[in-house]
């Protein structure tokens, strides 16, 4: 029979143990592996951009570029690899289709050609890797009904069945459709016309018809001035199509490198920074440039990211990091991270996790409600209880403690940690 002191020790003992067990910290659930394309994917495809599904590819493009065409006195063909372009998306028929292969086979570029030349393209087994897949169409969702033209080859059915003939033909190459802002942003359905099915049926008949898909919304420069955004609407756009194109999809960010618009703004070199990264802290799997610019007295000029010296230096930079990182950012997506900053501005976080290392990509970005990024103290949320985390191109660690890293970040920028 246990007396009343030492039944009392049993009961201080017990409530000590349960106060301990209270206070101390839980060790994080471990992160969950979440659905998401991976470069597994590009291997169905023996002449397409990464046949091998090598991890260290992380496909940078530009739109509609003439491999012949010159630039600074070089060939675009060669100018392009030079700043880390790996293809052209578009090589297109006309008359003077001859001279722009011409300069392709000179330069040995790789690009997304017409469908119209597809047989041209499989009786040319010399030059197979030149030509990594099929551009079915551009901007369909927008084209189907053009003022008052209705455009029957540009429905959704219309175009997955084009869209099947050209892999029946040809299934050593992917079929790349690029989209409007009908289905590329939240709203877009405000401007779509011509409903076939439905709207969300629609969007989805259009993404099946693609391997690779993409859609431009060109918001940092957008015409209208009442318009007010940041980078964050670039991540939507990939919010977006991962809608309609399901989880495991290659999905491609597309951001203008100088003026895309008659009206409308020129885009700076850390806007465009921006951009980029906040599609890919939102899962874009490439990089699409778009280097047309248009202006309201009629002239054009079609290379913007080889003309801008600022532009051309920042691009280079941001390509050569896209590139560095690109074993991480094929690496399946986790959950487990969590961003709060000081002052209310959102922050887009990507979580990873390569040889036993987690890495964490953060951006403060924005959202309508706060749509230009600010200076901020930034609270990240993290699978790991203590330690340091090395702040990767930045020669410097934080630390780790109680499972959150705490640093500032200045507006749009990006910090990559590695533990």
């Amino acid at each position: 029979m246990i007396g009343p002191r030492a039944l009392l020790a049993v009961l201080l003992l017990t409530t000590a143990c349960t106060a301990e067990a209270e206070v101390r910290p839980r060790p994080p659930a471990e992160p969950v592996v979440l659905p998401g394309p991976s470069v597994d994917y590009y291997e169905k495809w023996a002449n397409g951009p990464n046949p091998a599904g090598d991890p260290t590819v992380f496909p940078v493009n530009v739109w509609m570029q003439d491999p012949s065409g010159v630039e600074n006195g070089e060939k675009l063909g060669r100018a392009y690899p030079r700043i880390g372009v790996d293809s052209g998306i578009g090589l297109w028929e006309d008359q003077w289709w001859y001279l722009r292969q011409e300069g392709l086979y000179e330069t040995d570029w790789r690009v997304y050609v017409d469908p119209v030349r597809l047989d041209t393209v499989l009786k040319d087994t010399e030059h197979a890797r030149n030509y990594v897949g099929y551009l079915v169409a551009d901007e369909p969702d927008m084209n189907k009904v053009y003022g008052d033209v209705f455009n029957p080859d540009m429905q959704p059915s219309a175009i997955l069945k084009a869209a099947n003939e050209v892999r029946a033909k040809d299934p050593t190459r992917p079929t790349y459709l690029n989209f409007s802002p009908w289905m590329g942003t939240p709203t877009g359905q405000i401007g779509y016309g011509h409903v076939e099915k439905s709207y969300e049926e629609d969007m989805r008949t259009y993404c099946s018809a693609a391997d690779l898909v993409s859609a431009d919304y060109y918001a940092w420069t957008h015409p209208d001035r009442n318009h007010t955004v940041g980078a964050y609407a670039y991540g939507e756009v990939i919010d977006t199509m991962r809608k309609w194109c399901g989880p495991d999809k290659p999905i491609y960010g597309f951001v203008e490198t100088g003026h895309p618009h008659t009206h409308g703004e020129i885009i700076d070199a850390d806007q465009l920074e921006s951009a980029v990264w906040n599609t890919v802290l939102h899962g874009a799997t490439g990089i699409n440039y778009f280097a047309h610019s248009f202006y309201t007295d009629g002239k054009g000029e079609y290379s913007s990211v080889l003309t801008r010296p600022e532009i051309t230096a920042r691009v280079t930079a941001v390509n050569a990091r896209l590139k560095a990182l690109a074993p991480v950012l094929n690496s399946p997506s986790l959950s487990g991270v969590a961003a709060r900053s000081d002052n209310g501005i959102p922050v887009a976080v990507l979580h990873k996790q390569l040889d036993g290392q987690r890495w964490v990509l953060a951006q403060t970005d924005g959202n309508k409600e706060n749509p230009k990024s600010l200076p901020a103290k930034v609270e990240l949320s993290v699978p790991v209880r203590s330690g340091r985390a090395t702040v990767v191109d930045e020669d410097r660690t934080v630390p780790i403690v109680n499972g959150k890293i705490v640093d500032d970040f200045k507006p749009y920028q990006v910090h990559v940690y590695r533990f």
